[in-house]
């Protein structure tokens, strides 16, 4: 993943939060105009939450990615997110090899995000507006604003309810960019560049979090 796509992934899944995001997908998203108060509720408590753990200095790195962790487990379809962003290649990985995948990208998501975002310090995220697709589905429109001066950033969540009928974040779009399909793009990429070899990618994201621990995230 090039060090541009990881900074629009980085700030949008903590859009904070994922963030990591993802629709199911395709073409563009349609206008926000009926309300859906309860995903409006569930991105306004995401976000507050991932702004909390980012902007208490108090915490150590570790202490910081164990809460965003357990924020991303309990917010983000992490599963269908990993499986989403393997496109094409969703069933090239032995059942060892999906396992090792699914722990790589939850670590990467984690490691990547909590670095990047060390700087931010008391965000605000704005609910603009928001629509169900459907009984299952529904975007929430927002908007980031700075503390900084720094022009607010728009966010779209393209949320999935689970089993349990619980909202879960499946895509982030910021400025126009879905994630998880942008990162879909950069998996299949470092695969095909290695001859079709899925090891190639649990090597990609294996340095990616080792830059990560040492402080190199670009």
């Amino acid at each position: 993943m090039t060090s541009s796509s990881l900074m629009r992934s980085t700030f949008a899944s903590l859009a904070f939060s994922f963030a990591v995001a993802t629709s199911l997908l395709a073409g563009n998203t349609p206008a926000l105009a009926a309300g859906d108060p309860a995903a409006e509720a569930f991105v306004t408590k995401v976000s507050e939450r991932a702004i909390d753990i980012i902007s208490d200095k108090s915490t150590s790195q570790s202490e910081r990615e164990a809460a965003f962790g357990k924020l991303l487990d309990e917010t983000a379809d992490m599963p269908k997110i990993a499986a989403f962003a393997l496109g094409q290649y969703l069933r090239l990985p032995t059942a060892e090899q999906k396992d090792e995948y699914l722990k790589l990208v939850r670590s990467f998501v984690v490691k990547v995000y909590v670095t990047r975002l060390s700087d931010y310090h008391n965000e605000k995220l704005v609910i603009t507006g928001s629509k169900p697709k459907g009984d299952k589905q529904a975007l929430v429109d927002s908007q980031i604003n700075f503390t900084n001066g720094r022009e607010p950033v728009k966010v779209t969540w393209w949320l999935v309810k689970d089993a349990s009928g619980n909202y879960k974040i499946f895509d982030v779009n910021v400025v126009g960019i879905w994630l998880a399909q942008e990162q879909r793009s950069s998996f299949s990429s470092v695969i095909a560049n290695h001859n079709g070899e899925f090891s190639a990618l649990l090597d990609h994201l294996k340095a990616q979090i080792a830059n990560a621990e040492n402080g190199k995230v670009e």
